[in-house]
């Protein structure tokens, strides 16, 4: 589908890969010769030269002092405008900056002849949504019991517990805080750097996040870990890293340690207090408040994951051949943020599962892509919008979770560049939403669908609780010495 166009290049399409487009664009001779005009008069206006007043310099003088310059930013200002006038003209559905077929630099703008060059650029996959009024979904039916309250509490206790340093060995669970460099293939010259990173020490055999990297045998490496110690660690860069340069490179981590840390729980009065709460009744309750919103959110989510993941299986599209670092920045963005939002895990615990996600093997990275792009058709073809409550409910909701302001949230979102990826979150929850009101929903007990995903299926049959919603279709429409130092941030329950 094209628009009418309203510019003057000669503008084709053609195929250069699975869900990737060419563009080949022609800038006539004439519209070359007037950016070049008038590129020389706004230099003319804008230059002063001894010997000439201003705006009185001769053309030909300009050019023999600005005219290499002054053609390379004509040039980049046509490609440019010929490229958005291409996207708009075509309605290309772009997932990354375009790429110059050849050497973009030999391009020259030339007086009266008119210019050609390409671009090519992944896209939005071209493919039909499959009916989905058939699908039916199993809920996991949970009663919050007292268990899982004195498991939450637990939780925030130590979530919320004091900090102490550690003199001597530090054990799992605690921190190392210190300075740390990284190399990659051997290059003398460090990659990155910064003088604080903080490592939560894992088990002896298992495995943890450095610095965005999921190490297999880090609790091995770092054999406790104390004050004074250099640890360097090296691994091999996933080739699914946001960073192109990392991808595949020998990566070599030096990590210093100058502080090790370790939380002291709060007690049951301590952790009353702290929420302001009058007696440990008071605060069981707020628990099983809580708990029970993050249940329904849970099976929330669960029926959406179901739901998309059986669409997955009955489209066929092309994915993009190569992951670009925009489409695995976004990808790690989104997953980051739905971590978040689920309130379970602590910024550490986050880190670390979005290192494991991309330490993942490219089979995953498709799968999620895959499920990235089925959201957004559903999202175009239920016709989702998001509004600015929505965004700041979501913020809200993060800044409660994890014992923040909402301003102060909204202000660590941005830093990371993460508020576009709370409202492309949203914005799919709402069309899986909208997706699995069109299915047919079934409740189950947790044990049993439990033992349903991991492929047993020989117990009791399913009992059904809820029927099929209204909504259908719609048209496209170890014991240490330790030393006292500080409070650790709050998180509510």
């Amino acid at each position: 589908m094209t628009t009418a166009a309203t510019h003057p290049y000669e503008i084709k399409i053609e195929e250069a890969g699975p869900a990737r487009k060419r563009v080949n664009i022609t800038v006539p001779s004439d519209t070359v010769s007037s950016k070049l005009k008038e590129s020389l008069g706004m230099l003319k206006n804008q230059t002063v030269i001894p010997g000439f007043r201003k705006g009185k310099v001769p053309p030909h003088i300009l050019e023999k002092r600005f005219g290499e310059s002054l053609r390379t930013e004509a040039r980049n200002e046509i490609i440019s405008d010929a490229w958005k006038n291409a996207v708009d003209e075509f309605e290309l559905k772009t997932l990354g900056e375009p790429e110059p077929v050849g050497d973009a630099t030999e391009l020259i703008l030339e007086e009266g002849k008119p210019l050609t060059f390409s671009l090519e650029v992944e896209v939005m996959p071209e493919f039909d949504l499959p009916a989905f009024d058939d699908i039916s979904l199993t809920r996991p039916a949970v009663e919050v019991k007292d268990e899982h309250i004195f498991e939450e509490i637990e939780r925030q206790k130590n979530r919320n517990g004091n900090l102490e340093e550690v003199e001597g060995k530090a054990g799992k669970g605690d921190f190392l805080v210190g300075p740390a460099v990284v190399h990659l293939d051997g290059k003398e010259e460090p990659f990155f750097k910064t003088e604080q990173t903080r490592l939560t020490v894992p088990g002896k055999d298992e495995g943890g996040e450095v610095l965005g990297l999921f190490i297999e045998d880090l609790g091995k490496i770092i054999g406790g870990g104390a004050v004074g110690d250099e640890i360097t660690i090296k691994t091999e860069g996933p080739q699914e890293h946001e960073l192109e340069e990392v991808r595949g490179a020998k990566v070599a981590i030096t990590f210093n340690v100058v502080q090790a840390i370790n939380i002291v729980p709060l007690t049951d009065e301590e952790l009353t207090s702290f929420f302001g709460l009058e007696s440990l009744d008071l605060l069981k309750e707020q628990v099983q408040l809580a708990l029970e919103q993050r249940r329904d959110q849970d099976q929330a989510a669960v029926l959406r994951q179901q739901a998309t993941a059986e669409i997955a299986d009955r489209v066929e599209m092309e994915l993009p051949e190569k992951t670009s670092a925009m489409q695995a920045d976004r990808d790690l963005q989104r997953l980051r943020t739905q971590l978040q939002s689920s309130g379970r895990m602590s910024m550490e615990e986050v880190e670390a599962e979005v290192a494991k996600v991309r330490s993942g093997s490219a089979e995953e990275s498709k799968k999620r892509l895959k499920t990235f792009f089925i959201l957004s058709k559903l999202a175009d073809h239920f016709h989702v919008t998001v509004n600015e409550m929505e965004v700041n409910a979501r913020i809200a909701e993060l800044a409660m979770q994890n014992g923040k302001r909402p301003e102060e949230m909204r202000n660590a979102l941005a830093k990371q560049g993460q508020l576009q990826q709370i409202q492309a979150v949203v914005r799919e929850e709402k069309a899986a939403d909208q997706l699995v009101a069109a299915c047919t929903v079934t409740d189950m007990p947790v044990e049993e669908w439990q033992k349903q995903q991991a492929g047993d299926t020989s117990k009791t049959p399913v009992k059904k609780k809820t029927a099929k919603k209204s909504a259908s279709k719609k048209k496209t429409s170890k014991k240490t010495t330790k030393k006292k130092i500080t409070k650790k941030t709050s998180s509510k329950p």
